[in-house]
């Protein structure tokens, strides 16, 4: 029999973790840029590769997690420690196309670890599908907050390669940790016979107006947060800061904050009304910005991590309530999809707008995704 917290609540959390610190890439994008000779924007294309594979590889393999959960956390284990060794071995070789690869295989393993949980943390708490969900994308922007002073000790004291194997070696042992602990309930578990069509879920989940409107939400608001999120380093420095360990911390926990915060609430106040929040506070901290004070400036880019990590955590519940949990991880992979395409929109609008015409891009964007999810989702009781 499943004990639903030490084989599926606890490893849906750690598994996550790990994951999540794709999100310290700007810690070292400076390093990398100096070790290849490159320029800022070909330091950013391994983020946006890491990004844009984390959502199609969910969207593509969202069905196989459907079907095979534990599988595919195993999977997603193997993917990310290649990517992270490849990492190693393309700083080591100074060979920026290995480098390119090893983002490729370390955001596919990220697209299929995060949504492994997922569904098994909605079905099996369903009394606090938005909390126990929430806890897991929590614990992908956790992995941010915990790996933040790790990774700029390491950067202080190591070679960038060994920096890469430490860390690879860390991740390999938590992972396959989680993916042995594992054990997803049976009941949760579609198979080809009991899953939903692909024919039947595009007709009626996919091109409906609702969920396109969903999926255009979630597509801004993880575009406008990965602009600034990408950049956080730079711009604490641009600023006049000095203790960047310190700030990315504090985002770090902003983002936790929006996870955790937001999946709650929402399990009182509606999925619909927590995404209002999303909205708001994501203008506001894009405003914030755009004033240039570096207090305000910091205080911005905390609300822009808290909406953004809100965005993540209410999606899951806002989707298993508006289109039925027996189909969750293949309508939540399909929607991550929005955040591969944002891994590239977001490093466009980064590398192409500075300062305050950025800010006021970015709140223009906010408005817009939230005007067309007001209009075309409504509530249900």
């Amino acid at each position: 029999m499943t004990n639903r917290f030490t084989q599926i609540l606890l490893p849906g959390i750690l598994l996550p973790m790990s994951l999540g610190t794709v999100y310290n890439f700007s810690q070292y994008s400076a390093n990398i840029q100096q070790l290849f000779d490159i320029s800022k924007f070909q330091g950013d294309i391994g983020f946006m590769l890491i990004i844009f594979f984390l959502g199609m590889g969910a969207a593509v393999f969202g069905r196989m997690v459907e079907m095979n959960p534990k599988k595919m956390a195993v999977v997603s284990t193997v993917l990310f420690s290649i990517g992270m060794l490849a990492l190693f071995a393309a700083t080591s070789l100074a060979i920026l196309p290995l480098y390119y690869i090893a983002c490729i295989f370390m955001g596919t393993g990220t697209g299929i670890g995060y949504t492994a949980p997922i569904k098994q943390l909605v079905a099996n708490f369903q009394d606090h599908a938005g909390l126990c969900s929430g806890l897991a994308i929590t614990g992908f922007g956790t992995g941010k907050f915990v790996f933040a002073p790790v990774i700029e000790y390491l950067l202080n004291n190591f070679t960038l390669p060994n920096v890469f194997l430490i860390l690879s070696g860390i991740f390999l042992v938590i992972m396959s940790l989680c993916s042995w602990l594992y054990k997803p309930n049976p009941n949760y578990i579609s198979t080809k016979y009991t899953a939903i069509p692909y024919k039947v879920l595009v007709k009626d989940k996919f091109l409906t107006k609702e969920y396109i409107s969903v999926w255009f939400m979630f597509f801004i608001n993880i575009t406008c947060g990965l602009a600034l999120i990408s950049q956080e380093k730079g711009l604490f420095l641009n600023a006049g800061y000095t203790a960047i360990a310190t700030l990315m911390a504090a985002t770090a926990i902003a983002n936790v904050g929006g996870r955790f915060g937001m999946s709650t609430a929402s399990d009182y106040i509606g999925r619909k009304a927590a995404y209002h929040w999303v909205a708001s506070l994501g203008i506001l901290g894009a405003f914030l910005c755009y004033t240039q004070n570096p207090i305000l400036l910091v205080i911005g880019i905390l609300c822009c991590e808290f909406s953004y990590g809100g965005n993540f955590s209410v999606l899951p519940s806002l989707l298993a309530k508006e289109f039925g949990s027996s189909c969750l991880s293949t309508v939540h992979s399909m929607t991550l999809s929005g955040w591969g395409l944002a891994g590239i929109t977001s490093v466009i609008l980064a590398n192409t707008f500075t300062d305050n015409t950025l800010y006021l891009i970015l709140a223009g964007l906010y408005l817009l995704g939230f005007l067309g999810f007001m209009i075309c989702v409504r509530p249900k009781s």
